[in-house]
Formats: structure tokens, C-alpha cells, sequence
């Protein structure tokens, strides 16, 4: 081949390229984190897509060690810093065209990666459930000021506690009150989570969307998502969606995380039972801007998937959950 017309077919797939991400229809991720860099090394790789590999295996009686978890071809890996941290997801965003993302994290980070995208795409979500709550009067504060879009995520399962907890029940009456989404985390943490720092206090126990049951009788007008669908539970929560048509779920991180085989027979599982306008896309990007393309291309590759479903599941499924206006869909589709 000559270096001309080696030239001419560079040149073309550029075109195609940036043409083909500049006519993707809008995408909502409904799991997003605005984190400081401060939390693991610079550079940590994380194995995305179909690699198998996800969970250490090691003696019980040697220190765990993620390094053996991590020998993957492909690996993506985490930014250098708190900037680049924001102004990766923020351009991974804009190349996928992500019109919002619910973003949590401190709300001075969510509140300056808002202000450097813009304003329009971040929705910013404040948690609950950790080991120092923010008080309801704070958290109305922070909703009068914009700064609360979306109660989550909401990490009690990280405590060892149940969702109908008392403690947390003003929380979940605040979310009613102020008629804005709960999000919460149900499913696995991160792997080997019984032996890993600072996350001593999970229980895959309670994970089961069926400890949600008295929530969401008690709070029949909340808009409520579980974030990962309750993995790998995936029987219960099709039983909770079918008893309470208020519950939606995401596939955040077992998107682009996890066994691909595992995650599409979850998603299929969901599809066939009849939820395809309750399932919305979330990236679950902590500090891994790459993960976002990673989880969009488990949706466009996912075989058992019509393009229609695929539209569901991007967008429009978040946008009725959000409420959003014929205006703001219009917007969002350039429009």
C-alpha cells in the first residue's frame, strides 16, 4: 500500500469516527462520582469488558493482594489527579454524549465539576447511609441552592444496616417530600469486600431488594433505583419490580466490571421478564474516566438487545423516571 493511500484511509476513519460520536443520541447516566484522587494511587489499573476477572482468589492465610486480580490485556486505568480526574469524565462525556449524569461525591467537588461543564449536565446527588450523615435540614439547604437533585448514592448497605432501619427513615420521607429520586446501592461491594480496608462494615446480606419491601410501602410516591439491581439477586428484584411499579434499577459497574457472560444474563433475565422500561444505564465511574465508554459499549454489543431497547435503556427510561420536560428531552437530542 502506498504512503497515499496508507493517508486517504487514516483520514477517512477519522471522519467516521468523530461523525459517528457526534450522531449518538443523547445518553442519562444515572450513577456517576465526583471522588478526589486522594482514595488510591494514581494510575490503579481496573480490568474492563469480557476479561473474567474481577475477584482475587488467594490462601486465607496470606494479606490480600489486588495486584494477582489486575494481570488483564486490557486494562484501563485510574487518573493522576483530582484535574484530571474531572476533566477526563467531563470530556468522556462529551464524547459519548451524556446530557446528564448523576453525580455524586463532596459536594464541593460536584459543585466544581458542575461549574466547569457548564451547569447542565451534572445533577448533583448527595448521599446518605455513611457513617456520618449530613442533617435533613442541611440537606434541604443544599436542595433550595440546586445542589440536590437526587438523594444518593445512599451507602447503608456498606454499615451492615437495613434500608427500614429507623435512623434512615427521615431520609427516605425527606426524598417523598421534595419529590426528588433515591438511589441505593444494593448488590456487591468491591471485591473480597470482607477483607478489604475500610469496607469492614458490608454485609452481602443486606443487599436484598426485598429489605426495601416496608421502605417502599410506606413511601408509595418515591421514585426510588436500585444501583447494580441488587446483584447477582437478580430473582428478587424482579419480584419487588413486578409488586411495586415506583422501583427502577440501574447496571451501573457490572456493565463494564464484571464477567460479561454474568452481567448480560442478569440483563437478559430483566429483559425477558418484562422490565425493559425499568432498567436505566449508569457507568458507576469512580476513577476510571475509560469505564464510561466501557459500560456504553456493553449495551451496543449486547446481542439479545433491539435498537429500541438499547434507546430504553440509554435514555428514555431515565428521562421519564427524571421527569423530564418535552422541552428538555427536545434539548437533549439537539432538537
Amino acid at each position: 500500500m502506498t504512503s497515499k493511500k496508507y493517508l486517504i484511509i487514516c483520514v477517512f476513519w477519522l471522519i467516521t469516527f468523530y461523525a459517528g460520536a457526534q450522531n449518538r443520541l443523547p445518553i442519562i447516566d444515572m450513577h456517576l462520582h465526583a471522588f478526589s484522587m486522594d482514595e488510591i494511587p494514581s494510575g490503579t489499573p481496573a480490568c474492563p469488558g469480557d476479561q473474567n476477572i474481577l475477584v482475587p482468589t488467594f490462601d486465607p492465610g496470606e494479606e490480600l493482594d489486588f495486584s494477582k486480580s489486575f494481570n488483564c490485556s486490557n486494562p484501563i486505568f485510574a487518573a493522576k489527579d483530582d484535574l484530571d480526574l474531572r476533566n477526563k469524565t467531563l470530556s468522556a462525556l462529551k464524547k459519548h454524549n451524556i446530557r446528564r449524569a448523576m453525580t455524586e461525591g463532596p459536594v464541593e467537588i460536584v459543585t466544581d465539576w458542575s461549574k466547569a461543564e457548564g451547569g447542565e449536565v451534572i445533577l448533583p446527588g448527595v448521599a446518605f447511609g455513611k457513617r456520618q450523615e449530613k442533617s435533613i435540614e442541611e440537606l434541604k439547604r443544599l436542595h433550595a441552592n440546586g445542589q440536590l437533585a437526587v438523594l444518593g448514592e445512599v451507602y447503608i448497605q456498606y454499615r451492615g444496616h437495613r434500608p427500614d432501619n429507623p435512623r434512615y427513615e427521615p431520609y427516605f420521607a425527606l426524598a417523598e417530600e421534595l419529590d426528588i429520586p433515591v438511589g441505593i446501592h444494593l448488590g456487591e461491594g468491591p471485591p473480597a469486600a470482607a477483607r478489604f480496608p475500610g469496607y469492614e462494615e458490608y454485609r452481602a446480606s443486606m443487599g436484598s431488594p426485598f429489605l426495601l419491601e416496608d421502605v417502599l410501602r410506606k413511601h408509595t410516591k418515591l421514585r426510588i433505583y436500585v444501583m447494580h439491581y441488587g446483584s447477582p439477586l437478580v430473582d428478587e428484584m424482579i419480584s419487588m419490580m413486578f409488586t411495586h411499579p415506583n422501583l427502577y434499577v440501574d447496571i451501573s459497574c457490572n456493565n463494564w466490571s464484571f464477567p460479561r457472560a454474568q452481567f448480560y444474563d442478569a440483563l437478559k433475565q430483566m429483559i425477558d421478564a418484562g422490565f425493559e422500561k425499568r432498567i436505566m444505564f449508569g457507568s458507576d465511574q469512580m476513577y476510571w474516566p475509560d469505564a464510561i465508554g466501557e459500560a456504553i459499549k456493553s449495551i451496543d454489543e449486547a446481542p439479545f438487545l433491539n435498537d429500541e431497547q438499547k434507546r430504553d435503556i440509554f435514555y428514555n427510561n431515565a428521562a421519564r423516571f427524571l421527569r423530564l420536560s418535552e422541552e428538555e428531552i427536545a434539548k437533549d437530542h439537539g432538537h
